[in-house]
């Protein structure tokens, strides 16, 4: 395992016959099958508590563009209850409703990265309830207001009247500038089309980031196939700091934001 500190070392003996080893060792990256729990315990926030009951398939960690990174998939388990049908009962004389309940597994994909330099706390991820009101300016929807008390807007993406995959992307920040500077409305629309076709799959897949302190998080719920969609979610992680203006790096919110997070290459990771 590697020591708090020290950076990461390429492994000496990569076993044969897995892509994603193979990818890691042409790169002098980590990786590991099945990591312990604990690995999500050092990192604050979403993506990586958004279910309670979690497992780590596949871990990575190196270097990309120079900045310490991580990749790693999270298995999801959650409960679940689903109607089957319904029919007409005699003895209570009204219809009936049936379901199932069940357990399922859904797959995050995440991509972190470290920046040189800290910046503010901003969030994108999908929204579940209806939009607020119209906020003209950027053409945000601005509701009152984000379960951790932020400023929070909203942009629709897709016509929900004509398209079962529209949804509603909010975000939260430091403050509304700083919002407004990073995301526009044109940015989340062209990112949602390019992202479409993550994985060569054809089918839509919405992607979601946050900025925290020197962290750059960029998830999908979708699985890694195969080593390439590592390197393309390491490439969308890294063009979402193209977005970050340089006055960014100078608000003091920047160095609050940073303070919840531990160095990438100070986390405990299982990596012999």
């Amino acid at each position: 395992m590697n020591q708090p500190g020290q950076p990461w070392q390429q492994p000496m003996h990569p076993p044969a016959g897995d892509p994603f080893q193979e990818w890691a060792a042409q790169r002098g990256w980590r990786m590991a099958r099945d990591a312990p729990g604990d690995v999500l315990g050092q990192l604050p926030g979403p993506p990586f508590h958004d279910y309670e009951h979690k497992a780590i398939p596949l871990l990575l960690a190196g270097l990309h563009e120079g900045m310490p990174a991580l990749v790693m998939q999270i298995a999801n388990s959650y409960k679940y209850t689903a109607t089957t049908g319904s029919y007409y009962s005699t003895t209570t004389d009204r219809q009936v409703t049936t379901s199932k309940s069940g357990t399922a597994t859904s797959m995050t994909s995440v991509a972190v990265l470290e920046l040189p330099s800290p910046v503010p706390e901003l969030l994108v991820e999908r929204r579940h309830e209806k939009p607020g009101g119209f906020l003209s300016l950027l053409g945000f929807n601005r509701s009152k207001g984000s379960a951790r008390g932020e400023q929070v807007a909203t942009v629709q993406i897709g016509d929900p009247s004509r398209s079962t995959n529209a949804f509603t992307y909010q975000i939260s920040g430091a403050s509304p500038q700083y919002v407004q500077a990073v995301v526009t409305p044109e940015r989340l629309h062209w990112l949602y089309r390019s992202f479409s076709n993550f994985a060569g799959l054809k089918v839509p897949s919405t992607p979601l980031f946050r900025l925290s302190g020197r962290k750059v998080m960029f998830w999908t719920s979708r699985q890694l196939f195969r080593p390439d969609t590592v390197d393309e979610l390491l490439g969308w992680a890294h063009h979402v700091t193209s977005w970050i203006p340089p006055a960014a790096f100078q608000d003091p919110a920047a160095a609050e934001a940073d303070r919840q997070h531990v160095p990438l290459t100070q986390l405990r990771l299982p990596f012999n």
